[in-house]
């Protein structure tokens, strides 16, 4: 695509630019107390909050990152979708519908009164009556956030350089405004119904994409036969195929190592926040059932759609591609009329944008609930919590920018952040919500063990396995320990867990 898009482009680009701000200023006023700007007062139905879950976890990796890994080693990159499908399916099975029904009676244990969890770390602290859990899992939150935030506006710099000319830095900061502007307005309401309108657009652009790339290599036939000419183990799940000096190249088979990476991807849903958000917010813990089958269809069909996007750059531009991670932005700018390209690249920021603005709600309403509300002022409004958490959303956004502009790849970037929430979180979530021997104390090395073996692994790896992995085991083992060695259960820790699960 030339360096600055044509007029008609832009225009197309600034009407989207222009709705998702009108979502934003319409959420605006909806934001009274803090449990609407954090979860939207728990009054979203099945479809929106399917379709915004799926969206914010299909970010920008899905256009760059998951495209690019096709192009570079074909089939082998099967395993991350089933790892990724398999995860989201079973976090809407095992726990949107049980989380949504325990946040919402976990109260303030600290008051005794009736009330609800709007956060993850406030929903950990209320139930194991601990305020340690939830500093220290909001300690983590905004540790792998600023990583997470850091791909998206990455993303964001790229696509505003396309369109508009300029240098990528100039359009990393133009695009997290943007994000931070409705992001600031509407909170998790403008997050989620932005997410829907952006979930719709990413589906429709991969589809088409997919679609005409097939028929420009001729056809299912002439696109397997043009892909099968540069290396016939491009299409096996189990050939280790890398790009190498122009030429892709059989190196090995797939290790079982890589194997049980890319699957280990599933664990990522189990703990990160802005996707268990939604599951919180939900008007209904019945939702599950149908955002389910939702929510597996869009994982299955949007994946795959980029995974033929990234076939379709090996059939039509051989290996010429001098960044893999530019397969989807060149197949639109080789396929399609100028006038058409805004449209596309909506589609790529609609999967930036569905992603950033969740990771700011959370990341906000964490400093703001499970900081200055936990321990600083108790008694604060709930005007002056939503205020602050608006407030909290620039502060994210100036240290995510500063991470994108130290630089980095999208989907290296976004696997760290995975990767520490699923470790962090993951083990602790699913014992809160069906152990009834864990303890606070065990929860919280649970955490303290899974994030910072993540941080720890990713420095010495010598064996290439996912850190996910080890994290999330070393946060198994935590957990069993801390029930087992340290401070014995509190008994209105079990007596509250017996009262949610006959709930």
């Amino acid at each position: 695509m030339s360096t600055q898009a044509d007029m008609s482009t832009v225009i197309v680009f600034v009407l989207y630019l222009i709705a998702v701000l009108a979502i934003g200023i319409w959420a605006y006023r909806m934001n009274s107390q803090m449990s609407d700007f954090a979860i939207g007062g728990r009054r979203l139905g099945t479809f929106v909050t399917a379709v915004s879950a799926k969206a914010t976890d299909s970010s920008q990796w899905v256009f760059f990152g998951l495209p690019g890994a096709f192009y570079v080693s074909g089939m082998q990159n099967i395993w991350l979708i089933i790892g990724l499908t398999l995860g989201f399916y079973l976090s809407w099975k095992i726990l949107a519908g049980r989380l949504r029904t325990y946040s919402s009676l976990v109260s303030d244990w600290r008051q005794e009164e009736p009330g609800e969890s709007v956060t993850l770390p406030g929903f950990f602290a209320n139930r194991f009556r601990s305020n340690w859990l939830r500093s220290v899992s909001a300690i983590f939150i905004i540790i792998f956030y600023v990583i997470y935030l850091g791909s998206a506006f990455i993303a964001t710099g790229v696509i505003f350089s396309q369109i508009f000319g300029g240098s990528v830095a100039v359009g990393t900061i133009v695009g997290a405004v943007v994000v931070m502007a409705y992001s600031s307005l509407g909170g998790y309401l403008a997050s989620s119904y932005t997410d829907l309108v952006q979930g719709l657009l990413m589906f429709g652009s991969l589809l088409l994409l997919s679609v005409v790339a097939v028929f420009a290599a001729g056809g299912i036939g002439g696109f397997t036969e043009a892909i099968g000419e540069q290396n016939s183990d491009l299409g096996s799940a189990f050939a280790g195929v890398e790009l190498i000096d122009g030429e892709w190249t059989t190196t090995s088979s797939v290790s079982f190592i890589a194997i049980i990476s890319a699957l280990a991807w599933a664990l990522g849903y189990f703990g990160s926040p802005h996707i268990l958000a939604r599951f919180m917010g939900m008007r209904r813990a019945e939702s599950a059932k149908n955002g389910a089958r939702i929510g597996i269809f869009l994982s299955i069909t949007l994946l795959g759609f980029a995974g033929i996007i990234g076939f379709a750059a090996i059939a039509i531009f051989g290996p010429d591609l001098s960044n893999p991670e530019d397969a989807y932005m060149a197949l639109v700018s080789e396929l399609f009329p100028t006038w058409m390209a805004g449209i596309f690249l909506a589609g790529v920021l609609s999967a930036v944008m569905s992603t950033a603005d969740s990771q700011l709600v959370v990341a906000s309403t964490t400093l703001t609930e499970d900081f200055y509300r936990a321990f600083i002022n108790r008694e604060a409004p709930e005007k002056l919590l939503v205020w602050l958490s608006r407030i909290a959303v620039l502060v994210c956004t100036a240290i995510g920018i500063v991470v994108a502009l130290r630089g980095g790849t999208i989907l290296d970037l976004v696997g760290y952040a995975w990767a520490g929430f699923g470790a962090s979180f993951g083990p602790v979530l699913l014992a809160a919500l069906y152990s009834r021997k864990t303890t606070w104390f065990g929860a919280l090395l649970s955490i303290i063990a899974g994030g910072s073996t993540v941080i720890i692994y990713r420095q010495v790896d010598v064996i290439g396995l996912y850190e996910l992995v080890p994290g999330f085991i070393a946060g198994m083992i935590a957990l069993w320990l801390g029930n087992v060695l340290g401070p014995k259960q509190r008994e209105k820790v079990s007596e509250k867990f017996d009262e949610l699960t006959a709930a």
